[in-house]
């Protein structure tokens, strides 16, 4: 039975005050004790790109913050017409996001958890629609039934380590690969400061994977030094990638493959002189990676493709300057994320490059087109002890019609980072 049904959470461009909004927020969560099942009804905002004329639409509240989940994991409905997201609309503490799930046509969402500390960046839904999994509190892997809502622990990470970062099921779901650091190694990585701290530390860490049906933990690897970044390759469980993190001008070669056995581990590609890879993610039919490659010594970037066989790293084309990268199923079109040149010694995003970029590969290698879709306008800032909640990280709709990203462009107004959708 869904609870509060008939209430109202109305996000409309209002010019009230931030402490009018505060105290509206504070108000939504009182009335919402119960949370989890909660119905809101939203109000979703449009307006036209004032550079590319684009539609743009804001599709969560202005006085609550909200954020899509990282840019490779699954979020959509294979229909299109429900979107999973992060919110925080109570009754936890904040800096505390849940999950929820927002029904397009209608503009109504529904609170699906309401835990402490849940990892809703590295959330994802199952290929058939019916699950979402999750890591609450760095220990417990979630199994969520939307159609019930009812939770089950997969997997709870072992005593003496913390669960960490971004999660990656197999093509069929039925496996996980992630990464897990010493305990003993651990601390809260809420600032760039913090995160270029954890690299010096050279925690000991393992990536693993998970039967999901059974909670049975294979290590892959096991060693000193932070690894992050497990990526299965769609269609092929044999294969796992995963990176070694850091600040960018600090690793000498980031991206790395090995078998699902611990076997065969291979460098994808050696840095050259004054070289940073960045973002690496699998093109969703498997047929290759594709990462940011860019050198201190040059204000471009550019988009390579790298085969976990032969390990040949190909140019597809030169890019403004972008953070984050996703393609469409066979990688013929790419959706990046606009930023500022990288500092040094950490990765603290920088204001630059304000656009979502388009980039169309279909004429081939060397032939690419690109143009700006909308503004996304994002600071770039930590907020609220998270370094990405107002991090764009951009992706396609299942239609190819639209991008989905989060941005912080309406602080300004006192608004709220939050979800929108732009039009292609």
């Amino acid at each position: 039975m869904l609870a509060a049904s008939s209430r109202k959470h109305i996000a409309k461009r209002a010019g009230s005050g931030a402490a009018q909004r505060s105290a509206r927020k504070a108000q939504h969560i009182k009335e919402d004790a119960a949370m989890k099942s909660t119905e809101r009804k939203f109000e979703f905002v449009t307006h036209e790109d004032p550079d590319t004329g684009a539609r743009v639409t804001r599709l969560t509240p202005p006085d609550v913050t909200c954020h899509r989940n990282y840019f490779y994991q699954k979020c959509f409905t294979n229909d299109g017409t429900k979107l999973m997201f992060g919110g925080e609309f109570g009754p936890q503490p904040s800096p505390n996001w849940n999950l929820h799930l927002l029904d397009l046509p209608t503009q109504t969402a529904i609170q699906l958890t309401d835990g402490a500390g849940e990892n809703t960046f590295g959330a994802f839904m199952s290929p058939d629609d019916r699950f979402i999994y999750f890591v609450r509190g760095d220990r417990n892997l979630i199994r969520l039934e939307l159609a019930t809502l009812k939770e089950e622990v997969a997997y709870v990470v072992p005593e003496g380590w913390v669960g960490y970062g971004t999660w990656v099921a197999n093509s069929a779901c039925t496996k996980m690969v992630g990464i897990e650091i010493a305990a003993a190694d651990w601390f809260p990585l809420n600032t760039w400061q913090k995160f270029t701290e954890m690299f010096h530390r050279k925690p000991l860490c393992r990536l693993f994977s998970v039967d999901l049906q059974t909670g049975q933990r294979s290590v892959i690897l096991e060693q000193r030094g932070w690894l992050g970044h497990p990526q299965y390759r769609p269609f092929d469980d044999n294969t796992v990638a995963y990176c070694h993190e850091g600040p960018h001008d600090l690793i000498d070669a980031r991206m790395w493959f090995i078998n699902e056995d611990g076997t065969n581990r291979r460098c994808g590609k050696a840095h050259t002189d004054g070289e940073s890879c960045t973002h690496e993610f699998w093109v969703p039919d498997g047929s290759a990676m594709i990462y940011v490659s860019y050198n201190e010594k040059s204000p471009e970037r550019w988009i390579y493709s790298l085969d976990p066989v032969t390990l040949e790293n190909k140019l597809l084309t030169a890019m403004p300057q972008c953070s984050h990268l996703m393609s469409n199923h066979d990688g013929t079109l790419i959706v990046g994320d606009g930023c500022g040149k990288a500092s040094s010694g950490d990765n603290e995003m920088l204001v630059g490059d304000p656009y979502l970029h388009l980039f169309d590969l279909r004429a081939g290698s060397g032939h690419a087109t690109t143009r700006p879709i909308a503004r996304h306008d994002s600071g770039w800032d930590v907020y609220k002890d998270n370094r990405q909640v107002t991090h764009p990280h951009p992706s396609f709709t299942p239609d190819e019609k639209q991008v989905l990203f989060s941005c912080d462009a309406e602080r300004a107004k006192g608004f709220e980072p939050a979800v929108y959708l732009a039009d292609l």
